[in-house]
């Protein structure tokens, strides 16, 4: 018969509700990867914004060194459509949208290079348009500097009471230049968003850029990083009770846990996704650098937190879940990979990348280093044998830069009948295809590839297959971070349940009553969020203390009897 355990004491508490009972309304967000669109194309929407109209989500920005404003659209954040081109405004490196309730306009805001008007030198003007469609064409209203002076970088922030305000780099000194004698500040627009009507609060602040507001807990908080043009940097803000202050008079630096530079990236805006039990504050990066192989990808979409005193929070997490109707979000737990640690064979492979590595457990620290790769020719194949026949209904598969133009998903349950469940001809460089289908048995699960993107072979450094009507013990997260004190643990059916709450090295250790440790159920890297760990089996009958230790500190322990 099999040991159960018992929970005897626990110091600490669980911090969120019970688990949701279905995964089909859950979202992934892939960072370290480029997102593509309906082409296979990679996403360009330089110093934009991303937006919810209607139930669906629209990304714009800039392309075509600027030359280009551009608009995408989804219904998951997930999977991007490209509608074109929204305005064309050469010079434009910023711009935001809102929807004017009042109009029924939709407002496009710009950085905008002028070259006439108030401003024949050329530099930068406030530029508003309007669409009467959120994927435009828009059309240019006003070109005007700001208060009789240009700005820098800028976007705009709509209130709950409909009000909306601009925080920009106001150049308004002499020789200012968005350096070390530049002032910040927040303006009101008129109610029909078309001009500014007032000054609101104005920052003697040099070296700062990307400003933009969140509104969270009661607070404002105005965020910029420095200005460092396309290099990464860390994120400050300021809080206030009232979007006119009074501010904090020191700037505080975001809580980044193992990153000093906003996670080689420079902060776009924090976009709330309003649900029906809370919001997630979603922190969207431009990463203009690809120094890092390891941080590919030209954004980072990030779940942002809070601390018990508000600050902000903003953990690392390569995949994370969000449910986009609900307002909650939760790490992606590589328990649900049905893939994982499973055996893999391949038509070919090169070097010493072989299939086997794609079923590796990895962290977004070493996954480079887990990676199969083919011959250099067309149709290649690679296949997950799952032991056993089981209900699958999703694959992810994280593609290096040699990818596959056309492929397709295919199941088995004999390795020799094989069934297409996808297929595509706009596969991505370095892009993850995450797709769901209709649950289906399968033992072996594979993608078998006829068109390379590249001379070389295909290359993947992941390969995961799931059952997404599987009920999830993670917990969805929403509101305030935990601290290490507040870490979760529990046991249940022999099995440890436990979270930290940034990605550190994490030792989780079995002791008797004596004091001596009787097993190390983990001791090495763990991302931020949920994880478990299986009692052993040699264990005797009686009590035991479970204690987990994040970092260099124990944070919790809790009592068993087996």
């Amino acid at each position: 018969m099999a040991k159960k355990c018992f929970q005897w004491c626990v110091t600490v508490s669980m911090l969120i509700g019970a688990a949701t009972a279905s995964q089909a309304a859950w979202s992934t967000i892939h960072n370290d990867f480029f997102q593509i669109d309906q082409n296979g194309d990679s996403v360009h929407t330089r110093s934009g914004c991303i937006r919810n109209f209607n139930g669906t989500y629209y990304w714009y920005g800039s392309a075509n060194n600027f030359s280009s404003q551009m608009v995408y659209s989804s219904p998951d954040l997930m999977h991007w459509t490209n509608d074109g081109v929204a305005i064309t405004a050469s010079g434009t490196n910023r711009l935001d949208v809102l929807y004017n309730d009042s109009t029924q306009q939709y407002v496009m805001f710009l950085k905008y290079a002028a070259f006439s008007g108030s401003n024949p030198s050329g530099g930068n003007n406030l530029g508003i348009a309007t669409s009467s469609t959120p994927t435009g064409p828009f059309t240019l209203k006003t070109d005007s500097l700001v208060f009789g002076a240009e700005i820098g970088d800028m976007s705009v922030f709509k209130d709950s009471n409909g009000l909306a305000y601009l925080a920009f780099v106001w150049d308004s000194l002499p020789n200012a230049n968005s350096g070390s004698i530049t002032y910040h500040g927040i303006a009101q627009f008129t109610a029909d968003y078309l001009h500014l009507s007032q000054k609101v609060f104005i920052w003697d602040t040099g070296w700062r850029e990307a400003p933009c507001i969140m509104k969270a807990n009661g607070l404002y908080y105005y965020l910029s990083s420095e200005t460092m043009w396309t290099d990464p940097t860390s994120t400050m803000y300021y809080t206030a009770p009232a979007i006119a202050g009074p501010w904090t008079k020191k700037m505080v630096t975001m809580i980044t846990p193992g990153s000093t530079d906003s996670w080689e990236t420079q902060i776009n805006k924090i976009f709330p996704i309003v649900g029906t039990q809370g919001t997630v504050y979603m922190f969207l990066g431009d990463r203009w650098i690809d120094s890092n192989s390891l941080r590919q990808g030209g954004y980072v979409m990030l779940p942002t937190t809070f601390s018990p005193k508000d600050s902000p929070v903003v953990n690392y997490y390569q995949d994370w879940d969000v449910d986009l109707a609900a307002g909650v979000w939760r790490p992606f737990a590589l328990s649900r990979d049905l893939a994982l640690h499973k055996t893999v064979t391949a038509s070919s492979f090169y070097g010493t990348d072989s299939a086997s590595k794609v079923t590796d457990s990895t962290t977004y620290m070493n996954f480079t280093s887990y990676r199969w790769q083919s011959a250099a020719s067309d149709t290649q194949w690679i296949q997950v044998d799952l032991g056993s026949p089981m209900s699958v209904n999703r694959v992810i598969l994280k593609w290096d830069s040699l990818y596959a133009k056309a492929f397709q998903v295919q199941v088995s349950t004999d390795n020799s009948t094989w069934s297409t469940v996808y297929s595509t001809t706009a596969g991505g460089r370095r892009s993850v295809t995450d797709q769901t289908f209709a649950s289906t048995t399968a033992r072996y699960v594979r993608m078998y590839a006829t068109q390379r993107g590249n001379t070389n072979g295909y290359a993947l450094f992941s390969f995961m297959v799931l059952n997404d009507s599987i009920t999830t013990a993670t917990l969805p997260r929403q509101g305030k971070s935990p601290d290490y004190s507040e870490a979760l643990l529990t046991c249940n059916q022999n099995t440890i349940h436990y979270s930290v709450p940034s990605g550190t090295i994490v030792k989780l250790e079995v002791v008797d009553c004596r004091g001596k440790v009787m097993a190390v159920l983990v001791n090495g890297f763990k991302n931020a969020g949920d994880h478990e760990a299986v009692l052993p089996g040699r264990l005797s009958r009686g009590m035991y203390m479970i204690r987990l230790t994040v970092g260099a500190k124990k944070v919790a322990t809790m009592q068993v009897r087996l």
